[in-house]
């Protein structure tokens, strides 16, 4: 098969848990993923280790949090994204507000932790949040400031790929919209069945985004090591973060890339990100 494109194999949820950490950095160490998404109010979030991957060439996104852990802003908590969504429908711009300072806070941690915001490749959020015009907004003004060049677009590239439910459904219309706004995004594969993908599943989005003819693609993947105690603090997911790291790391994932026309990305530009490396930490 001719070539198609390239393949960015995305980690999300880097500093949530020790246990994700793992999972991650043994993908990366492998040359499985080749961009993280961190957590920057998350629990285990290792400043020291994104500084090191970002000398390593790879892919750095600061993945804003909004929904299931303490806001670094005022400390509040909202569940999931429907609570999100349901305060940002109030009249008034109070939510909104919140919203705004939140995001610019989670900016601000990584300046304060040795990490210039100008040195990340792009950013996402968890449970994709950042698709809501509001949060969409805010993000898009961090971006200019600090000159990120790329934002997730969670839109699939096959209607065989879509996660065929409300949330799934609602998700693709909002990512439409905002695909409007980003000439050249990156169609993503890995949603359906986040968190619980396996190598056959991931095997088979591949084929169907080759058939798609998408030149460029995000593999959005959720590897760990499932253990008890991270089990534990999400229950509500029922992800099996062995079961996502174990298809990246098979030789059937990277027989699967080849065999559709993909090519996994190449480093990012080390100097580059050395060069906005501040000088705390590093």
């Amino acid at each position: 098969m001719s070539r198609v494109g390239r393949l960015l194999v995305n980690a999300d949820d880097f500093g949530l848990h020790a246990d994700i950490d793992r999972g991650i950095l043994e993908c990366v160490e492998r040359g499985r993923v080749q961009s993280v998404s961190f957590a920057a109010t998350g629990r285990s979030v290792d400043w020291n280790k994104l500084r090191e991957l970002l000398r390593q060439g790879v892919y750095i996104g600061l993945h804003v949090v909004l929904v299931g852990e303490p806001w670094a802003s005022d400390g509040r908590l909202l569940h999931g994204w429907k609570d999100l969504a349901k305060q940002l429908l109030l009249p008034g711009h109070t939510m909104k507000d919140a919203v705004d300072r939140e995001v610019r806070r989670q900016f601000q941690l990584c300046s304060e932790n040795g990490i210039d915001p100008a040195c990340l490749a792009h950013v996402d959020s968890h449970q994709h949040v950042h698709t809501f015009k509001d949060i969409w907004e805010s993000c898009i003004r961090r971006m200019q400031e600090y000159g990120i060049r790329r934002i997730r677009v969670p839109w699939c590239p096959s209607i065989h790929l879509i996660k065929k439910n409300f949330a799934g459904l609602t998700l693709q219309i909002l990512a439409r919209h905002r695909a409007a706004d980003v000439p050249g995004f990156l169609p993503c594969l890995g949603l359906a069945r986040a968190g619980r993908n396996s190598t056959a599943s991931f095997c088979n989005e591949l084929v169907y985004a080759a058939r798609s003819s998408s030149p460029d693609i995000e593999l959005v993947a959720h590897p760990g090591i499932t253990t008890p105690d991270l089990e534990s603090c999400y229950p509500d997911w029922h992800f099996d973060w062995s079961c996502e790291r174990n298809a990246l790391l098979s030789a059937q994932f990277v027989e699967a890339v080849n065999a559709n026309g993909y090519a996994f990305f190449a480093p990012a530009g080390g100097s580059h990100a050395q060069e906005h490396l501040e000088e705390k930490g590093s």
